[in-house]
């Protein structure tokens, strides 16, 4: 395992030596003498991040009885090009994303919970391009055009202060990622959003998507994802969101076959108390439907506590205790979670995690698992 991490970080730098701009000013690699500056004066940003991740399973799992401590970790390799920094056209941005995928798939493998611990399982080991796509902006930045390999999540169905923690549920709702396949990670697919913002922080965007972007091609049998969000970003911490979708694509569940699938999403973060002494307490809700006919996890109930700055000495790590309710059919599977972001260091995070999942698989008879994660972020 040793000599594994070894072999990506050497990757890493090996990146950094052909490509200096990707040193970010704040990472371990400073700005290389003023290289990162240069290239950005171009309207060029390459950025390295590794995420590496200890999960250990406290208490026998559903899939396998033994307690085990699995590795799993990602490489994220990005550029982004600003068009009209780069003497092209204004409001133009190019983007790449190549993703390193490995691990050993702790849920999968030997917890076996529903919403999955950890927000970087993959169902395989890969490197691929995540996503490829364009943006335009028009009217001033109240218009954005954009296509190509986009991941849904990162526009649709995010709340900032649930992004603290690992649980995959966190990230987007398990009636959604565990009901159809969509642009997600670790693979997005083909897809093209509209987006219209209001100078007083209102919006509204739409998207379409390939159906599976699992095969990277196009048919009528995979169908299409549409989705629509509405909201508002009136200031800094506060937000509120609705969303709707539908999957074009014929489902099976159940003895039954049905031509779509579709469900409804709401979202909020709520900034609730700032300290006299330093610290902001922020909150977040997450609630998902989809119809209980066509599908095994019918609703999702998320919602959990963000503090930051409350620590003197550490003024940017942050806390947070959330809870996540994936309802099936027949029960309630919830995970309660602790976490903590350390920034130790400019490029460097370390972010332990305690997780209690309860009732495991929406099973009332299952034992409750207990699940410690250690998660150590570097960029260079």
């Amino acid at each position: 395992m040793l000599a594994y991490i070894g072999r990506v970080l050497a990757l890493g730098f090996l990146s950094l030596s052909c490509l200096p701009g990707a040193l970010q000013a704040d990472g371990l690699g400073g700005d290389m003498g003023g290289l990162r500056q240069q290239m950005q004066s171009h309207g060029l940003n390459l950025d390295v991040t590794y995420v590496g991740e200890f999960v250990r399973n406290l208490d026998p799992g559903l899939v396998s009885q033994r307690k085990d401590t699995i590795y799993q970790d990602n490489l994220d390799l990005t550029a982004a090009l600003d068009s009209e920094a780069a003497g092209l056209w204004p409001g133009g941005t190019f983007f790449i994303y190549g993703l390193f995928n490995h691990g050993g798939f702790p849920s999968a493998t030997v917890i076996g919970d529903l919403q999955a611990v950890s927000n970087i399982e993959t169902a395989r080991n890969q490197f691929i391009i995540h996503q490829a796509w364009y943006e335009q902006q028009l009217a001033d930045g109240a218009v954005s055009l954009l296509g190509g390999l986009h991941d849904l999540n990162s526009d649709f169905y995010a709340s900032e202060y649930a992004s603290l923690f690992l649980n995959s549920s966190f990230g987007i709702g398990p009636e959604i990622s565990g009901n159809v396949a969509t642009s997600l990670f670790p693979q997005a697919g083909l897809g093209f959003r509209l987006k219209l913002t209001t100078q007083d922080g209102w919006y509204v965007q739409t998207a379409v998507y390939d159906g599976d972007p699992a095969t990277r091609s196009l048919s009528s049998a995979e169908g299409y994802m549409l989705i629509a969000e509405a909201g508002v970003h009136p200031d800094e911490g506060r937000s509120y969101k609705l969303g709707a979708w539908q999957h074009s694509a014929q489902k099976s569940y159940a003895g039954q076959t049905f031509s779509s699938d579709y469900g409804l999403y709401a979202l909020a973060d709520q900034p609730l108390y700032s300290f006299s002494g330093g610290g902001d307490l922020g909150g977040f809700a997450q609630f998902g439907w989809v119809p209980k006919k066509r599908n095994e996890i019918t609703r999702y109930i998320g919602a959990g506590l963000h503090l930051k700055g409350a620590l003197p000495l550490r003024r940017d790590d942050e806390l947070g205790l959330a809870v996540a309710n994936a309802y099936t059919r027949t029960g309630t599977e919830s995970s309660i979670e602790l976490a903590w972001h350390a920034d130790l260091y400019p490029g460097l995070v370390l972010q332990p995690s305690m997780q209690w999942i309860l009732n495991p698989g929406g099973d009332a008879a299952a034992s409750t698992i207990r699940v410690a994660l250690l998660r150590f972020e570097i960029s260079l």
